[in-house]
This record gives C-alpha cells, structure tokens and sequence, in this order.
C-alpha cells in the first residue's frame, strides 16, 4: 500500500508533464533564441579580438635610459601576464624606421637640362625583410604623420635635453654664428642630426655651410677638447660622465638658450623648454653655478594605429610607472604627458589622460578585466533585446494560451446561433456529433494550472450547449405524432 507521499511523487512528474505547454514556449521561445544568436553573431563581427600574449619593443642601445625604461616595461607586462620582448637598436631613428615599415621608393623621373635628358636614377635597393615591433621610444622631430599616417602616439614619456657646448670661455646665450665652423652634428643614422638640421635652418644656416663632423658622444667631446670642433651637439642623459667632464674643461662653454627658448618651441612643437637648475648636476661643486635654460627633445611612445586597445593601455600603465617619479626636467606625476605634435595622440590615450585606466582593470587582473570587456560587447546587444521581449513575451504567451482555449467558443456560438431555428433530423444529429468532437479536443488540451478555470468554465459551456442541443430533440420528439395513435 503505497503512502500519500509516494502517489504524491508519482504524480508530480506526470501531471507536469501533461500539462506542460510545449508547443507554447517553442513558439515564443525560438523567435527569442534566433533573435539573441543574431544579435551576438552582429556583436562577434566587430568585437575587438583578445590581446596578443606578446608585444616587441623596439628601444634602443645597450645600457642606454630607452632600455633601462624598456626593462621597467616588461616587469609590468609579467605581472600582467603579458610577454614584452625588447628589441636593441641603434637609437630613436632606427625605431622609426622598424614602425613606419619598408618603404618603396621609386626612381625620380629625369629632368631634361638644356634639352639633355640624363639617365634615370636607379632604384633604391631593397633594405630586405625588417622585423616587426608593435611600440617603440621615438624622439620628437625624427618623422610625422604626413609620411606615416599609420602610425599613433601614447603622449610623451621623457625629455632628453640637447646640450650644445661650444670651443672659449665666452658665454653664450644662443646659438653663435655657425657659418664655416666645423660642428659635430651626431653620427650617421642617429636622431640628433635631424634636429641639427632643424635648429640650423631656422637661424638661416644649411649644412653645407658648416664643416659637419658626422660624429657624436664621446667623440663629440674629445674633438670639442682637442680643438677638432668648434661646436658640438649632444642628446645625453643628464648623469652622463662626458656632461661633468665638459662642465668643468676650461675650454668649454654650454650654450643657454633662455633668451630665444620659447621662440624655438613655438616654431619647433616636438621640442620643450626646460631649466637646469643650480647645482643640478652636481650638488658639491655647485655645478652649474647658474640655471641654464635647456632646449629638450621629448621621447614619445609610437605605435601601430591597429594595436590592442587594452595592450596600448598597459603600456601607458607601464609608462606611468616607469616615467612617472621625479626627474631632473619633470616634476612627479608629470610624464606620461599627453602633449601632441608629430603623430595624432591614440583614442585609448586620451582616455587614459582624462579618466585614467578603464575602471574594470583598476580591480581585476588584466586577462580577466579584458575578458569581461569583451563579454560585454556580446551582452549589451543581447540585453538591448531580452529586455523589450521580455514585456512582450508575457502578453503574447497568455494571449497563446487563451487562444487554445477562446477559439472553441466560436463553433459554440455558431452551433446555438443555429439552435434558434426549427432544425431538421440530420441537422440534430450533426450538432450533437460536432459538439462532441468539441467536447473530445476540449478534453485533450494541455493547459497550465494558471488556465485551468477557464478550461474548466469552457467545458461547462460545452454541457450547457449540449444540454440545449438535447432539449430542442426531447421537445420535437414530444411535439412528435405518435405513428401507434395514426
């Protein structure tokens, strides 16, 4: 004998079963389903891919301030789980060059001269294969975004200050007079010999009205001293050896650029002004014994314009970490800067520079924020359409479930509508056979309890037609002539 409890159990799963509407919710919910995939499959085309799990940066030679800040970089991508692989090169220039990429340069057309036509120039060869860096330190004034429109910053990083010491012991509040002086101006492939050109054509003097010396450093500084050349041109860092030993040769004088600095920058936008105060370089000696106003190069971070969104904010992370203390020419907070002048500064750093890193990333470890980033885009233009259809979906179902059971109520009218007139035999018999037909499809609907009264109310309808049907027969069969009493 089984107890209440076990029938009870047996019953649930069956009746469930029975009543549950499945036709209903495949009706509402397939449209639903079709609607969300292709809201997803929309959202999945323009979904930005996940970040690469390495990233190359070119920086510079060994040992110098570019590499020290690379090596301060990839400390940040590992604790982020990211690989930062630091590729040496030459310096600045040769950084611009890995980014802008092989460059076809095709053979100048002849220019006829005096009706001659000279042999067309040949070709520059092919440099071969370059390897391929995602970000790189480049100095200010070495390319622009006319030759290389592909190219982004991430905003300035560092000034690297150009000191320029001239042969006497006069001082010198500017550039002197160059014409016929012999110059160091930086070796071949270097950056600092751009910015010489610059400097020298905006005070009217073109290279080839210089004795240019094609070399820089510490060379530079021994022909400076030996009396080699009359001026030299230096991008070091202010703790280099050869600045102190230039500071206190007696032969040698640095120029300060105070009384025209802000002409220069203005006219020259990837330069910046800056002071070296007394004692800057040397607390003990008081060297320099005066603040001297500097003209700088500021470093910026160059990237592709395609690059990860979230790798461009780790690296302005990590520029933030390695730039942002106190420096000689900066105060603390200062760099990264978003200042603008070669290259177009990237959405994503000028997001970092007004909001600071995206909120999910202030809290969550970089894969996880940027999985949820991306999670995101798929969600929002699903939600944008479960919300509507979910204040919709409940009307359309009720209205489905009222439709199973409302649209038995027009044979009913139709069959008493009928029963007004003086129906015929046959006419009786097809009612009472269509009404139980009704009776039978009635009695196999399945409907949810939240229904069930109003099956219940239409099967009582159903009786009461019925029993109408069979009132109208008992009443012609009495109205009837009996065939005993003819």
């Amino acid at each position: 004998m089984l107890s209440l409890m076990q029938r009870v159990k047996q019953f649930r799963p069956l009746a469930w079963t029975a009543t549950f509407p499945w036709r209903e919710w495949l009706f509402v919910g397939i449209p639903v389903t079709i609607a969300v995939v292709l809201a997803l499959w929309i959202a999945a085309r323009y979904i930005q891919p996940a970040p690469p799990k390495r990233v190359v940066l070119a920086t510079g030679p060994e040992g110098s301030s570019y590499q020290v800040f690379a090596e301060r970089y990839r400390k940040v991508f590992e604790q982020n789980d990211v690989k930062l692989e630091l590729l040496p090169t030459k310096g600045a220039r040769e950084n611009y060059k890995l980014l802008r990429g092989p460059v076809a340069q095709a053979p100048e057309p002849p220019n006829p001269v005096d009706g001659v036509t000279p042999a067309p120039r040949a070709p520059v060869p092919d440099p071969g294969p370059m390897p391929h860096v995602d970000a790189a330190f480049v100095r200010g004034g070495i390319g622009d975004a006319s030759e290389s429109p592909h190219l982004i910053a991430l905003g300035t990083v560092s000034y690297e200050a150009l000191w320029v010491f001239c042969h006497g012991k006069q001082t010198l509040d500017d550039l002197p007079p160059l014409r016929g002086k012999t110059v160091a101006i930086g070796s071949r492939g270097a950056g600092t010999r751009r910015m010489v050109r610059t400097l020298l054509k905006a005070n009217g003097t073109d290279e080839a009205d210089i004795k240019a010396l094609d070399i820089g450093g510490v060379q530079a500084a021994e022909a400076l001293l030996t009396g080699q050349a009359d001026c030299i041109f230096l991008l070091e860092s202010p703790e280099a050896g050869i600045l102190k030993a230039l500071f206190f040769a007696p032969d040698a004088h640095m120029v300060d650029f105070s009384r025209r600095a802000d002409a220069y920058v203005k006219k020259m936008p990837f330069l910046e002004k800056v002071v070296l105060p007394e004692g800057g370089l040397d607390l003990a000696s008081n060297t320099p014994s005066a603040p001297i106003t500097l003209l700088a190069a500021q470093t910026q971070i160059l990237a592709h314009d395609d690059l990860h969104p979230a790798i461009q904010m780790l690296l302005l992370q990590a520029a933030k970490q390695a730039h942002g203390e106190v420096g000689l020419f900066n105060r603390a907070g200062e760099l990264p800067a978003p200042n603008k002048f070669d290259f177009p500064l990237s959405d994503q750093a000028t997001r970092f520079f007004e909001r600071g890193p995206p909120v999910l990333q202030r809290y969550l470890p970089f894969w996880l924020a940027n999985l949820a980033d991306r999670m995101l885009v798929f969600l929002i233009p699903a939600l944008a359409i479960v919300f509507p259809l979910a204040r919709i979906l409940p009307p359309l179902y009720a209205w489905r479930m009222r439709r199973r059971i409302y649209r038995w109520y027009g044979e009913l009218m139709f069959i008493e509508n009928e029963m007004r007139r003086t129906l015929t035999t046959g006419e009786t018999r097809d009612f009472a056979e269509r009404l139980d037909w009704i009776e039978h499809e009635v009695n196999a609907l399945n409907t949810p309890v939240a229904y069930a009264n109003q099956l219940y109310l239409l099967r009582q309808h159903i009786d009461f037609v019925q029993h109408k049907l069979q009132q109208i027969v008992l009443e012609k069969d009495a109205d009837a002539p009996d065939p005993v009493a003819t």
